[in-house]
């Protein structure tokens, strides 16, 4: 999720973690991945997406922040926005930043893949 006037990312902070990562979450069962963001979004940061405000960007794979050994998969979208946030009961914090400096922060190895390639996006 980027805010594209400012040029920044939404990273969250899950509570018992000093990882950020991209707000998201599980695919429940009879679910599709856009149905899953929509869910996700609204329990997590509060924000409302329509389906068509959301592109898909692909597939992506990583290793698991906190499960040493697990591999973690993510159906990732590129959505544009500079409607407010607030965090949900599960979130500890949330953080506009500069994609440019993830290298340098202390995301998860999937934010930092989202990251790359929100840079390039932003160009």
């Amino acid at each position: 999720m980027v805010d594209p006037q400012r040029k920044q990312a939404l990273v969250v902070r899950k509570h018992g973690s000093a990882t950020f990562i991209q707000p998201g979450g599980k695919i429940d069962a009879n679910e599709t991945a856009i149905e899953a963001l929509r869910r996700e979004l609204r329990e997590e940061i509060g924000l409302e997406i329509r389906e068509d405000e959301a592109v898909y960007l692909g597939h992506f794979t990583a290793p698991a922040v906190h499960e040493t050994g697990f591999t973690v998969a993510s159906e990732a979208f590129w959505i544009e926005t500079d409607k407010p946030v607030c965090s949900a009961s599960e979130i500890a914090e949330i953080q506009w930043i500069d994609p440019a400096d993830a290298p340098n922060l202390p995301l998860a190895p999937l934010s930092k893949q989202f990251m790359a390639l929100t840079v390039e996006r932003l160009k």
